[in-house]
């Protein structure tokens, strides 16, 4: 049994049963030469287009439980369903053109590419539902099965995901496998799969591939970043303050595409420094489901803990505090106030 907490409060929110994995996978390899949609039939098209309509029905529901597991503010718990939500649609409208290589007297050529079986998508806890859903629609309307495998921290809106497609496609097809850290290692490396989609980190990217690598699997893998804002003089310096400090906080900073450096041309910088200390103190820091919060909690506590070493290595540093004051806003809850700082040397 895991035991999963709500980062907003430190609440238990369910305890979750890890699932017999090896059972699970062989009855979904065993599915998939007679259960999956044939790629861009009519019936693939309109059942993901229904699963979609109907994720679109359930999300207040979804919602609420995105914020309550991942902590993100509500506004963009919403946000990050209805992306996913367009992300399936696109992708069932998707035509997939034959690819005529040769086409004269003698003969004509044209590939066909057939579905690979089962695939997996492993999900991390930042944006738990609308990379389930990119990761579901390429993978069935192709005529796959997946398994997602969803974070440890983050496994209900997958698992509600899974049950509202029982709907929509053949038992089997589409499967949510929550479990705790061994899970994923185990999937990758496990003859079964025949590829893996992965979002998360370099280093455990670097893991999945060289697991994936022994029995050949295909990969995919979408990584971390570590991105720099760029400030030119010829701005409305307040505009892009208010801008940068919502890309350099929106969901806690926990995403790839944050903005974690800010490089400022030096003829604007001590304005640009200022107005980006008043557009990070307006952000408000709270619980997802409170009126007007635009920062919400740390998701989980490993997290949380990292976030503040990085506090003990600014001391270190003597870089100073430019906007922010002490670490921790409030318990219980993984609150961290925003924070930007000068480094020694600007």
């Amino acid at each position: 049994m895991a035991s999963i907490q709500q980062p907003g409060n430190q609440i238990l929110m369910f305890q979750s049963l890890l699932a017999p994995m090896l059972t699970a996978l062989s009855r979904r390899e065993s599915l998939h030469s007679r259960a999956g949609p044939k790629p861009h039939t009519r019936r693939g098209k309109k059942a993901l287009l229904a699963f979609a309509d109907a994720v679109g029905e359930y999300s207040e529901d979804l919602t609420k439980l995105l914020v309550k597991e991942q902590g993100k503010p509500a506004q963009f718990a919403a946000a990050d369903i209805q992306s996913g939500i367009a992300s399936v649609k696109a992708t069932a409208n998707f035509e997939l053109k034959d690819e005529v290589l040769e086409n004269n007297e003698d003969r004509e050529l044209i590939p066909r590419y057939t579905p690979l079986g089962v695939v997996v998508g492993i999900v991390p806890w930042n944006f738990p539902v609308m990379l389930c859903l990119i990761k579901i629609a390429p993978a069935l309307l192709t005529g796959n099965t997946i398994i997602v495998k969803p974070s440890p921290y983050t496994p209900y809106c997958a698992l509600k995901l899974a049950e509202i497609g029982q709907k929509f496609f053949p038992p089997g097809v589409l499967q949510t496998l929550s479990g705790d850290d061994n899970l994923g290692p185990w999937l990758t490396a496990h003859p079964g799969p025949a590829k893996i989609s992965f979002t998360g980190s370099g280093a455990t990217g670097g893991k999945v591939m060289e697991s994936a690598s022994k029995p050949l699997k295909r990969v995919t893998l979408e990584l971390g970043g570590n991105d720099p804002a760029i400030i030119c003089p010829d701005i409305n310096i307040e505009a892009v303050a208010a801008k940068v400090a919502l890309a350099a906080f929106f969901n806690s900073g926990q995403v790839c595409i944050a903005a974690k450096r800010i490089y400022v041309h030096e003829s604007i910088y001590e304005k640009f420094r200022e107005a980006m200390s008043v557009a990070t103190a307006k952000l408000v820091v709270g619980e997802g489901n409170e009126a007007g919060v635009m920062v919400g909690p740390i998701q989980n506590s490993m997290q949380y803990e990292k976030v503040k070493e990085f506090f003990t290595d600014i001391e270190k540093e003597k870089w100073t505090v430019a906007a922010g004051g002490n670490a921790e806003v409030r318990k219980p809850g993984y609150f961290i106030q925003p924070h930007h700082h000068r480094c020694a040397t600007c």
